[in-house]
């Protein structure tokens, strides 16, 4: 079998694998949110492809743990949650520049872009599926 084979044979393998575990997250029922499955699976990526947090400071947040949701719209074709989420933001949470001799307290408790906070989603239901049609909050430009 010759290398481009076996390479080919490996990436397909890689990927199939991939999709197969994301498909058992979604399943799973961890990721379940007012009885639509892996809904907040789609809501964490909704939130990290447009929300910043911190008046802009912080750019790339990325929800880290959800610790309530509340259903505030139910209707067959249209769904409002308000949930609250613990986030932080993967380019600037402070690690980076995180030295305790000079500056003790930005490594522990007065980390930059590291939170909670809360946000209302709009997901909108039709026959193709759920789309999450809108986010309140502040979201890049």
């Amino acid at each position: 079998m010759s290398k481009a084979v076996r390479a080919c044979l490996i990436v397909l393998l890689s990927a199939t694998a991939l999709a197969a575990c994301t498909q058992y997250w979604r399943e799973s029922g961890l990721y379940d949110l007012a009885g639509e499955q892996g809904l907040q699976l789609d809501l964490r990526d909704y939130y990290h492809r447009h929300a910043v947090e911190e008046g802009g400071r912080c750019p790339r947040p990325v929800i880290e743990a959800v610790t309530d949701s509340a259903i505030l719209e139910d209707k067959p074709d249209r769904l409002v949650l308000d949930l609250r989420y613990a986030y932080r933001d993967i380019l600037n949470d402070g690690d980076d520049n995180c030295d305790r001799r000079f500056q003790p307290l930005r490594c522990t408790v007065m980390r930059e872009c590291e939170g909670f906070s809360s946000r209302t989603f709009t997901i909108q239901r039709g026959p193709e599926g759920r789309k999450i049609v809108d986010m309140s909050g502040p979201r890049r430009r």
